[in-house]
């Protein structure tokens, strides 16, 4: 799925898919509940990248007993909370699309 819809939406409509993406609330828009809906597993696929690489970062330090090592795994902890959020996030921005049609 290609972000058509969300490429062509202006800065303030952008702004509002976000907006209806990370807080579940649909907006008044269908254009702007189809964006979301497609932007889902862009963001999705981003915050899984960089909850990995945490996670990489975090077993190494750890295996060499670095004493910083706690840094990345916070990090790591606070972005596997996020890759959840992000994946309710979707969930629901795809209920939106699908209670539309």
């Amino acid at each position: 799925m290609r972000l058509a819809t969300y490429n062509s939406c202006s800065f303030n409509e952008k702004r509002s898919v976000l907006r209806t993406f990370w807080s579940g609330r649909p907006d008044e828009s269908d254009k702007i509940n189809v964006a979301a809906h497609e932007y889902g597993p862009y963001a999705l696929l981003l915050v899984a990248t960089i909850t990995v690489e945490l996670i990489i970062i975090a077993a190494l330090l750890v295996f060499r007993a670095n004493g910083w090592a706690w840094v990345p795994t916070g990090a790591s902890v606070l972005s596997i909370w996020s890759l959840w959020w992000t994946a309710v996030c979707r969930r629901k921005a795809d209920e939106l699309v699908t209670a539309e049609q």
